[in-house]
């Protein structure tokens, strides 16, 4: 068991270091950015019809839940990023030499394919649950 946890973060780092270097560094920025965002949609789609199924959901109602339970995955580890700089600063402040670690700022959600591809998703799914229900 703890041979997998650390054999799939492994082989998945090389796979797609692989797929970087053969493929993705020839493709012009756009269209690595729409690739990333086209490949996360589609499994965001296959994680909903997979749970719809599981539990024997519309695919409407699991499209809503996979689509929210990602978005809010997302929004929370750039907060906790943002969070943990806070802490750091402080307990360098009180424990340490007494200046800042990291740069705080106002915390702003981060914009990348992934959270671009989650959040057009997860909006997707909020307005086909009002067109289905407000029907």
């Amino acid at each position: 068991m703890i041979f997998l946890l650390f054999a799939v973060p492994l082989t998945l780092n090389k796979v797609v270091t692989f797929v970087e270097e053969r493929f993705l560094r020839h493709l012009p920025k756009k269209g690595v950015v729409g690739l990333l965002i086209s490949v996360t949609i589609i499994v965001e789609i296959v994680l909903s019809m997979m749970l719809s199924r599981r539990l024997g959901w519309s695919f409407t109602e699991g499209h809503f839940t996979v689509g929210f339970l990602l978005f809010i995955l997302v929004w929370f580890m750039q907060f906790n990023e943002w969070m943990g700089n806070k802490y750091a600063n402080v307990d360098n402040k009180v424990y340490g030499s007494g200046k800042d670690v990291y740069a705080v700022q106002v915390f702003r959600f981060s914009l990348n394919p992934f959270s671009i591809a989650t959040l057009v998703y997860f909006l997707g799914g909020v307005a086909s649950s009002i067109v289905l229900y407000a029907i």
